[in-house]
């Protein structure tokens, strides 16, 4: 789900989302430890606990949530992050290293196997 769609399942009262009807109260049970668990992650994303099982629900239930996809701490997207930029600078600066350097056909045919490997690498995820 987006920022947006994550947004719009707050329910809170300074939260900005809207809901269509009103909610019905529903019991569900949980170890101690996995509520423990699921308050620490809906702390960490700013939502309360209740926010955080509702969106998780509905969002496996309209297919917008990839229950396989492993969610990253804060710190560790940033480093990704970080990462991405660092290896993205470097790209760059080998690009026009190799452009400077008459070697224009061997860089397209590296951004042509790049972009093969990642159509594969999308393809294999699906």
């Amino acid at each position: 789900m987006t920022e947006n769609e994550l947004d719009a399942t707050k329910t809170s009262s300074n939260s900005p989302g809207k809901r269509t009807e009103p909610r019905t109260p529903r019991s569900i049970r949980f170890s101690n430890d996995e509520w423990t668990r699921i308050e620490k992650a809906a702390h960490a994303r700013g939502m309360t606990t209740a926010e955080l099982v509702r969106h998780a629900a509905v969002s496996l239930a309209t297919c917008k949530f990839a229950a396989n996809l492993a969610t990253f701490p804060p710190e560790i997207a940033a480093q990704i992050e970080r990462i991405y930029r660092g290896v993205y600078l470097l790209s760059t600066l080998k690009r026009d290293e190799l452009i400077r350097e008459g070697h224009q056909d061997e860089c397209e045919r590296i951004a042509k196997d790049a972009r093969e490997s990642q159509f594969s690498i999308k393809k294999a995820a699906v």
